[in-house]
């Protein structure tokens, strides 16, 4: 095809609406154009570089013994409901309604369809197995940005593993760990493997792979010395120790009026500094209330704690809500 028979529509100046670097080019490029929020039509240029890279990802995936399948966009309400991920994820689900009344789920993920066609496997000697897709998913993103990187709709690649044992997983996680850094070195990004928190998708372990980005939206904590690095969700870390000085046989009470903050008790004569002090929190664990305590320089990152609880949802108290529960407001807690 000559390059004067393409339908390549190149713009002079940048959206309007295209803040990061590559929603601007893409969009000046005649790569993609926006019809809504979140959502993007394909063009020409676009479309080829988007089946070179799922052609990469496809010879990895089967070199590694993975059985490409196609399943529906569309699934039945009621299989989300008894996985109970109809409520855990009903932020991002887009539903519809047939002519008949019933709700119909655009899938966010499959992991749902996937263990419908596992259930014919019957026998040890069918495993292991390792199914893969690539796909059109739908999420309600509250507020898609930076072009293609936060969408309603998109393509995903995500693959299912059936193994007869634990040890049978580990095997399979560690070969798609090295599958991606293939994937991502014939793309010619510099990716690094983090630790990181599997979220509504579940899991006991996870890797993400992250790619700095000026448009990125995760924070990574990585130790130049002995490499680890994690995405700042599950990250930890060993704090450096810290003496105490001599204090009261018997803690003190003293008045702080007008304090109400870690950094005016910082201030304050007779306070303290910003990391000699508790910080407390209240917040609501699956409707539930619950005082969560940090060290005074430290934020509470709600993924942790999610993770560390084992609940489904949390919230921060509303300062109308906490009077009611412990008798004194956040300030004075």
């Amino acid at each position: 095809m000559r390059w004067s028979r393409s339908h390549i529509p190149t713009l002079r100046d940048d959206p309007a609406d295209a803040e990061a670097p590559s929603h601007r080019l893409l969009v000046r490029a005649g790569f993609v154009r926006q019809l809504m929020a979140g959502v993007y039509s394909m063009l020409p240029l676009g479309y080829r570089v988007r089946s070179k890279v799922m052609a990469v990802i496809r010879e990895e995936i089967d070199r590694i013994g993975g059985q490409e399948f196609l399943l529906p966009d569309m699934h039945p309400i009621d299989i989300w409901e008894q996985t109970g991920r109809a409520e855990k994820m009903a932020d991002i689900l887009l539903t519809i309604e047939d002519h008949r009344g019933s709700r119909i789920v655009l899938g966010p993920t499959h992991e749902e369809i996937f263990t419908t066609v596992a259930k014919e496997l019957t026998s040890y000697r069918q495993l292991p197995q390792l199914w893969y897709h690539i796909q059109t998913k739908f999420r309600d993103e509250p507020r898609p940005k930076a072009g293609l990187l936060r969408t309603r709709e998109f393509t995903m690649k995500d693959s299912y593993t059936f193994d007869v044992d634990e040890a049978g997983l580990d095997v399979q996680f560690d070969r798609h760990e090295e599958a991606y850094r293939r994937i991502f070195r014939r793309l010619g990004m510099d990716a690094v493997a983090v630790k990181a928190s599997s979220g509504a998708m579940g899991g006991s372990e996870s890797i993400e792979f992250m790619v700095a980005s000026a448009a990125g939206e995760d924070d990574v904590a990585a130790c130049r010395s002995c490499g680890y690095a994690g995405n700042v969700e599950k990250a930890t870390s060993a704090l450096a120790p810290i003496g105490d000085a001599a204090g009261p046989a018997v803690p003190e009470r003293f008045p702080t009026p007008g304090v109400r903050t870690i950094e005016d008790l910082a201030e304050f004569a007779g306070g303290a500094p910003a990391e000699r002090q508790v910080k407390t929190l209240v917040y609501f664990l699956d409707g539930e209330p619950a005082l969560v305590l940090l060290r005074g320089d430290h934020d509470l990152i709600e993924q942790k704690l999610l993770d560390g609880t084992g609940a489904t949802e949390v919230r921060p108290a509303r300062h109308d809500e906490i009077r009611p529960l412990l008798g004194a407001d956040a300030g004075s807690l």
